[in-house]
């Protein structure tokens, strides 16, 4: 019978390794009213990299509702040899959308799930964007999707979730 695991400094993990940060990576979204911001971390040694796709929340900071938010989760992730990938959303209050940025405003819910696929739709041009990564390779087989808040139910709704109406 197994124990629960009581802190999180229980937890098994592998050796840390020192990490590398590319940002701001921009996409071109056609249709999209400013470019797809990124911010792309890796662990500083291995190839097939797994990849960790973060999608931030909704809140009112300018700072954590964006790809500069995060850091210390992506860092770890990567430390222990994961990409993490993070997009900032339309809904990020550094593009200032939010009132009056289409019918999509101010949650851009739709928009959100596009950008999730269109990064792992252009997981080649990713690789491009941060050097030396297309040579270690990114791991398609490998990948999950992970997000706070508004960016949990993104990632529920890019794996099939649907909201229903009430009544």
């Amino acid at each position: 019978m197994s124990t629960p695991f009581t802190e999180a400094g229980d937890i098994p993990v592998n050796s840390a390794c020192p990490v590398l940060s590319y940002h701001p990576i921009v996409v071109d979204v056609p249709g999209r009213p400013v470019g797809l911001g990124l911010k792309v971390t890796v662990p500083a040694i291995g190839e097939r990299l797994p990849v960790i796709l973060l999608s931030h929340g909704h809140g009112g900071s300018n700072f954590l509702a964006s790809y500069n938010g995060y850091g210390p989760l992506a860092t770890f992730w990567a430390a222990h040899g994961f990409a993490v990938i993070q997009p900032t959303h339309l809904d990020a209050n550094q593009y200032g959308l939010r009132d009056g940025g289409g019918p999509d405003a101010p949650l851009f819910a739709n928009s959100r799930i596009v950008d999730l696929k269109r990064i792992l739709d252009g997981l080649d041009a990713v690789e491009a964007a941060v050097p030396g990564l297309a040579a270690r390779s990114l791991d398609r087989e490998r990948i999950a999707a992970v997000g706070h808040s508004l960016g949990g139910s993104t990632v529920c709704q890019l794996l099939g979730m649907r909201l229903g109406g009430t009544g």
